[in-house]
């Protein structure tokens, strides 16, 4: 049986490649922040799978490659550049419904940290659900709203 030669991953892959080595992230805690399995993460910047022995071309999902290029820091601009307009699309809404925040202020706080890191342990439904209820809760937001002083256990 012959073998089939490797795909040349797609550029959008390099581009995650070399974001996830400045991020300094390992692929598996990468993954699992961007809410897929590391065996996914590895196909999709490989860009390929084997299949029956056989390498099939990998192309990632919009919504998927914009979640990993979150995780790993790539801008919508350069998916565009990639050639992947529809997951820089993607990524421009996930930007639009996150609140900007002045990270410089809480960029060290220990708090902060391990609520980013208990929230990534989170399927994405459930992070998005739990980032809800947040927002339902900052002080100073609708009259209507639940702030945390008003919430009682039980």
């Amino acid at each position: 049986m012959a073998k089939s030669t490797r795909p040349e991953p797609p550029p959008e892959a390099a581009l995650i490649r070399t974001a996830l080595k400045v991020a300094r992230l390992s692929a598996r805690s990468a993954a699992k922040r961007a809410g897929i399995s590391d065996a996914r993460w590895r196909q999709i910047v490989s860009g390929y799978q084997s299949v029956s022995g056989e390498q099939i071309p990998v192309k990632a999902p919009a919504d998927t490659l914009a979640r990993m290029a979150q995780v790993v820091g790539v801008s919508a601009d350069q998916l565009t550049g990639a050639g992947r307009e529809d997951a820089a699309q993607a990524l421009r809404e996930m930007e639009a419904l996150a609140p900007s925040m002045p990270t410089e202020t809480y960029a060290s706080d220990p708090h902060i940290e391990a609520v980013m890191q208990l929230l990534t342990t989170l399927p994405p439904e459930a992070q998005e659900e739990v980032l809800r209820r947040f927002q339902r809760t900052v002080p100073g937001g609708d009259d209507h709203v639940t702030r945390p002083e008003q919430r009682h256990a039980g």
